[in-house]
């Protein structure tokens, strides 16, 4: 349905966007991430048709729409800023993008998305009157209105807490797939993405590095950069060993697939699974933190070269400066790329 390719762009002699190829299908759900600054505003901007000046060609259902302008595209856009109109009521804002459709079509339409939304009661009240999550429904409601085919989003709920953030995320992919609505999502927050979509894109200083489903991009992050963007800590150093490799928690019986490698271990690891192998390994507690229903211990080595987070199950945790032995389970480690 949408192909980007070969997406270049510059800011004077800063490259943000390096060469990027991106393809989404119909109804897919896919989120781009990225520290801030690698690129991917800049991308969904490009493909959304506020940028000009870049290199590369973006097809929507077949055709060419590089050199059109933003309103000729058909693309529904959410960005972090709602900007409703303020002095129109939720209903007219919902309504905005529908003119030139006739009364009863308007209306029609206005109706279901305010009752799609759960925001019927408030049709006629103005934005100053609403809380920012039902202005961020208002918005939504808005760019779903014209009945696009594709939604842009860039981290349209950070402005929002935590609770009104995971409610409106946790709603959002039934309503697209309520309205057969593709979208791309922005987004700083690894985690957020994964709750959100079906293909992850990893974006690092302008070019897209990974693109592979939440399962797989967790389980298998394939570079040390990758692993600490999903928030977990920096891989451990790795030395070739008879038995396996060495480690600052000594040596584990997984052979290096070559040099320039880390070995990553999933936080989960400390969680027994069947019948999965563990080993023991030792650290000192620096820090707990509760996590329901585990315990999350952050271990120093003892040469304090390096830290390791674990999950225990626990009544309570150890307490902080304590040696303590965790078993780890051989299936949740990884080696990857040296690329921090």
């Amino acid at each position: 349905m949408l192909r980007a390719t070969h997406i270049s762009h510059s800011y004077d002699t800063t490259q943000a966007v390096r060469d990027c190829t991106l393809t989404v299908d119909v109804a897919q759900r896919v989120a781009i991430i990225g520290p801030s600054g690698c690129g991917k505003s800049t991308l969904l901007r490009i493909i959304a048709g506020l940028e000009s000046g870049h290199t590369g060609h973006v097809w929507y259902h077949d055709r060419d729409i590089t050199r059109l302008p933003a309103h000729q595209r058909g693309i529904g856009l959410m960005f972090q800023e709602h900007a409703l109109f303020p002095h129109m009521t939720v209903s007219a804002n919902v309504a905005y993008g529908l003119h030139g459709q006739a009364k009863l079509a308007i209306r029609a339409r206005v109706h279901q998305l305010l009752d799609l939304m759960g925001i019927t009661h408030l049709a006629d009240r103005l934005p100053e009157q609403l809380s920012g999550g039902e202005r961020q429904r208002v918005a939504l409601a808005r760019s779903l209105a014209p009945k696009p085919a594709l939604l842009l989003l860039d981290e349209p709920f950070a402005a929002l807490d935590r609770i009104r953030r995971d409610f409106l995320l946790d709603e959002l992919p039934a309503l697209l797939e309520h309205e057969r609505v593709a979208a791309i999502y922005v987004t700083h927050d690894a985690l957020e993405a994964c709750r959100f979509a079906e293909q992850i894109v990893v974006m690092r200083n302008g070019a897209i590095i990974r693109q592979d489903t939440p399962q797989q991009v967790y389980q298998a992050p394939q570079s040390a950069f990758v692993a600490t963007l999903l928030g977990m800590r920096t891989p451990l150093a790795v030395q070739p060993h008879a038995i396996g490799c060495q480690t600052a928690f000594g040596v584990i019986p997984i052979t290096p697939p070559g040099a320039d490698v880390r070995l990553l271990i999933h936080p989960e690891a400390g969680i027994p699974l069947g019948t999965q192998p563990q080993i023991l390994l030792e650290g000192r507690v620096v820090a707990t933190t509760f996590r329901p229903p585990w315990w999350r211990l952050t271990l120093q080595s003892l040469d304090k070269h390096a830290t390791l987070e674990c999950d225990v199950a626990l009544p309570q945790p150890p307490l902080s400066g304590e040696l303590y032995e965790v078993a780890v389970r051989l299936q949740a480690m990884s080696f990857v790329a040296d690329d921090v």
